[in-house]
């Protein structure tokens, strides 16, 4: 740009700048005019639905992300490849070996994601009975999908952190009187938030969209968000009828193969351009590399020096959830879903004395793009969840412990590939009370959704989170070395995460237990 047109561009500037300063109050009232603002948005039913949408992808990189983080990540399902000449990763190895601290970043990947979706929700919800929709219906609709999003976000919240700060109202001003809140019972925000928002949704969502929508919650997906709620708290009597009306629908089934349920997207157009689902799917964070949102969460899995895995793909994370020896060792011999969920690599075959590394595959679509991504949907509710969670309330209700879960059990078993329980023909698999029968399904459980990121909040559910994890620690500590130098590691877990330290810090919160 040549000297003669700066100049041109700096009067102009100092001309626009002295005729704003005339009036200093007009200036700071005005509104963008190339950009939308809370105040000049939601006008319409078109930016309200468009606005529901944004709720959408947040949830995406929760489910890959800092949900399955704490899901299998901090459980004895998985651990990493230690890399002594990288070590950026520290901030992992900190969540693995529970030696995190209140300042660390990671608290924050479960704390923000939500309460900007609570945000957003809460701005629709303020907004949707003053415009006109084209039916009320869709108004309804509109309204439920908010309410699901900021009842499920509040459930996250308190998930991880128990005792949270509920926001149902949009903020206004600057955000300083966020100073009076203080943090409430976590009983408190289920009964006056998360119950009241979900079954809403679920009175109000339908059970499937059109075309144009699909993708979207729907009822079903509400009922299982408000189970997953209530088995939270172990309060299986409230869940059981969410998870019957589920099945009793006739919507889901299970897929025949174990390992299409995970490379079938849960949406597609057939030739004649027709919506095809993946019955075993009721919600996924959905990947489409074509329009740039590809999935590769699933490289980070490989083992670090596999990069030959995905055809030279870089990934310089690679090394996390690696498979620890009890995760291979809860498969029964022959069960088809290990060779779907674990892969081995050995960098030199010619070599008997190389180590051999387990891998996840369970999302692994070979050959991997160098850029882009792939199409595979990571699974938030699928329905063999549904029908394990349903046998686990009808055993802890007493209401059946021998009856549909064991079938649930054997159906499950059967597509994997082994022998069913309670079959005459093989005395050996036998299941005679509620104790075996419990047990039987924790096994299952863990087997059937490795890396889905469900075992840490089992663990929990089950009330032996602390032991498991410290038996854990004790075998990691024999397996590797190097923890002698972290005598802590593994003997301060603790199941709630922290509330951010900047939190503290700037609005006063009390901290959780172990944090301080």
């Amino acid at each position: 740009m040549s000297l003669l047109n700066l100049t041109r561009i700096g009067a102009l500037l100092c001309l626009t700048v002295a005729l704003l300063a005339c009036n200093e109050d007009e200036f700071l009232d005005r509104t963008p005019a190339d950009r939308f603002t809370p105040a000049t948005f939601y006008q319409n039913e078109q930016q309200i639905i468009e606005a529901t949408t944004t709720l959408y992808p947040l949830m995406r990189g929760l489910a890959v992300g800092a949900i399955n983080d704490y899901g299998d990540y901090r459980s004895d399902n998985t651990t990493f490849q230690f890399d002594q000449s990288d070590r950026g990763r520290n901030g992992f190895e900190r969540v693995d070996y529970f030696l995190l601290e209140a300042g660390d970043g990671f608290h924050n990947a479960f704390y923000n994601p939500p309460y900007v979706g609570i945000s957003r929700a809460n701005y629709i919800l303020d907004r949707v009975d003053d415009v006109d929709f084209s039916t009320e219906e869709r108004r309804s609709q509109a309204a439920a999908e908010a309410r699901f999003f900021r009842g499920y976000y509040h459930f996250l919240l308190v998930q991880h952190f128990g005792d949270i700060v509920p926001n149902t109202a949009v903020i206004e001003g600057d955000g300083s009187n966020l100073a009076a809140l203080r943090r409430q019972p976590f009983q408190q925000v289920y009964d006056n938030v998360i119950v009241p928002d979900l079954q809403f949704a679920i009175d109000n969502l339908p059970d499937s969209w059109d075309n144009n929508n699909v993708g979207r919650v729907t009822s079903a997906v509400a009922e299982m968000a408000l189970a997953k709620a209530y088995f939270h708290v172990s309060d299986y009597p409230s869940a059981l009828p969410l998870l019957n009306s589920i099945i009793n629908s006739g919507r889901y089934r299970l897929l025949e193969n174990y390992r299409d349920v995970f490379f079938t997207e849960q949406f597609a157009l057939d030739s004649d351009g027709e919506t095809v689902t993946n019955p075993e799917i009721l919600w996924s964070a959905q990947f489409n590399a074509a329009a740039g949102q590809g999935s590769n969460f699933q490289v980070d899995w490989i083992p670090q020096s596999g990069t030959d895995i995905t055809m030279g793909l870089d990934r310089a994370r690679a090394g996390f959830n690696i498979p620890t020896c009890s995760l291979l060792d809860a498969y029964e011999d022959g069960d088809r879903r290990f060779d779907v969920t674990i892969g081995f690599y050995d960098s030199d075959e010619r070599d008997p004395d190389n180590e051999v590394v387990p891998y996840s595959t369970k999302f692994l679509q070979l050959p991997f793009p160098q850029d882009g991504g792939v199409n595979i949907d990571y699974p938030i509710f699928r329905y063999a969840d549904v029908l394990l969670m349903q046998a686990e309330a009808l055993v802890e209700t007493g209401q059946d412990v021998l009856g549909q879960p064991l079938v649930t059990i054997n159906d499950l078993r059967r597509r994997a590939g082994l022998l069913p329980y309670n079959n005459p023909r093989n005395p050996v698999l036998t299941v005679s009370n509620a104790d075996e029968m419990r047990e039987l399904i924790r096994r299952e459980r863990r087997v059937e959704l490795a890396y889905e990121g469900h075992r840490s909040y089992d663990l929990r559910r089950y009330g032996i989170y602390e032991e498991t994890m410290m038996a854990h620690g004790e075998v990691q500590k024999v397996k590797q070395s190097f923890l002698n130098n972290l005598p802590e590691a593994y003997t301060n877990i603790r199941a709630l995460l922290a509330i951010p330290q900047g939190q503290i810090d700037l609005y006063g919160y009390r901290q959780n237990p172990g944090w301080e």
